[in-house]
């Protein structure tokens, strides 16, 4: 996510200084928000920002108020942005939802959150982290599982410990990223901190360009192969985190794991051809083909894979139908199914949706049920 990227570097320059910043986190929603839960804003002393809560509305509030807010410890703000709530009143939106923003402070040396949205990026593994929010004396007490099943935990009572710990593990083998739950007098936020989206993009045309530069302004980790030396440089893709020669028909070393999407667009059917090998042996989330279907099912039967085996994840011609023309139409096309693919969603229009656009889990005890806030924009 773009955001944690912005995030990390605003409190990278903070660390320098040796102050402290806030850091809020929405922690749960009813009804529409702009942001769902897991969405983070850090302030500094100085009024500087990075990331969001909102459409741009609550950072300003925050800007004013966070730090006498926090003072004591960890607090928990609350938005009511209903016709009739107080954020209406004052700003005039009127967006039907009411928003909890958890506020906490973070120094140098003592900002666990942060470090481990660090740490996610550069080993590439998620982590799972459970936040309480109820009882008011217990805010800001969390318990974080990493992939390794290694557990930190500041949670006092043994028993909602363990009932956290056992929610965690859940939360790092299924697909759901966030869910709250309640248990007795206790609410709980958990959330999956996770990767990057990693983009391969195997051919370095110039129609590589802009999907490389959409993708980094998503935040996506982009790399591009080519084994033509003249097209793989560094400097036709200064968006691209890496740029690289591959030789020949030699199958490539490629650094897949449940966060990457492959894209095959040479332009040459030898390359193409190498690499649909190379990475039909992987279990990609998407793998798209630039061409028409007729050259895909050349390909692969050259290969010899099986379309059926390979038609989850393989889309081609790929990218939604939206009258693409051109490298930044269609990039533009190919960037979003991407991101509707790893979201679990079709890429349709909002519109013809039934039912919410966000569905947040609750659980309480064993018994799940689900809040449906809608994008106010």
């Amino acid at each position: 996510m773009k955001e944690h990227e912005q995030i990390l570097e605003r409190w990278t320059e903070v660390e320098k200084t040796g102050e402290e910043a806030v850091l809020a986190t929405v922690v749960k929603t009813q009804g529409s928000s702009y942001r769902l839960s897991g969405a983070r804003l850090l302030l500094t002393r100085s009024g500087q920002r990075a990331g969001s809560i909102s459409g741009g509305c609550l950072e300003d509030d925050l800007v004013k108020k966070a730090w006498w807010l926090t003072e004591a410890g960890p607090v928990i703000r609350r938005y009511d942005t209903t016709p009739e709530g107080e954020i209406t009143r004052e700003y005039g939106l009127g967006c039907s939802g009411i928003i909890h923003v958890l506020l906490e402070r973070v120094i140098p040396g003592r900002a666990r959150l942060l470090d481990l949205l660090k740490e996610v990026r550069t080993s590439r593994t998620p982590v799972a982290v459970l936040h309480v929010l109820q009882p008011v004396s217990e805010i800001g007490k969390r318990l974080i599982l990493d992939a390794q099943g290694r557990a930190e935990s500041n949670v006092a009572d043994p028993a909602l410990e363990y009932w956290m710990l056992r929610t965690a593990r859940e939360l790092l083998r299924g697909s759901q990223p966030r869910i709250h739950f309640l248990r007795d007098k206790n609410e709980i936020f958990a959330e999956t901190l996770a990767p990057p989206v990693r983009l391969l993009i195997f051919g370095a045309g110039d129609d590589a360009v802009p999907l490389t530069q959409f993708a980094r302004h998503l935040g996506w980790q982009v790399h591009v192969y080519d084994g033509r030396a003249h097209y793989a440089r560094a400097e036709k893709f200064p968006a691209a985190h890496q740029v690289s020669v591959l030789k020949g028909n030699e199958p490539a070393e490629i650094p897949i794991d449940r966060w990457t999407a492959a894209v095959i667009m040479s332009h040459s059917y030898s390359q193409d051809l190498q690499r649909l090998r190379d990475l039909s042996g992987h279990p990609l989330p998407y793998l798209g083909i630039l061409g028409p279907q007729k050259r895909t099912r050349q390909l692969l039967e050259d290969a010899g894979l099986d379309d059926t085996q390979l038609r989850p994840v393989l889309r081609s011609p790929m990218g939604l139908d939206i009258g693409a023309d051109g490298p930044e139409q269609v990039a533009l096309a190919v960037i979003a199914e991407i991101q509707a693919v790893m979201n679990g969603r079709g890429g349709g229009a909002l519109y013809e949706r039934q039912g919410s656009i966000h569905a947040e889990g609750i659980e309480a005890e064993d018994k799940r049920f689900f809040v449906r806030p809608v994008v106010c924009t």
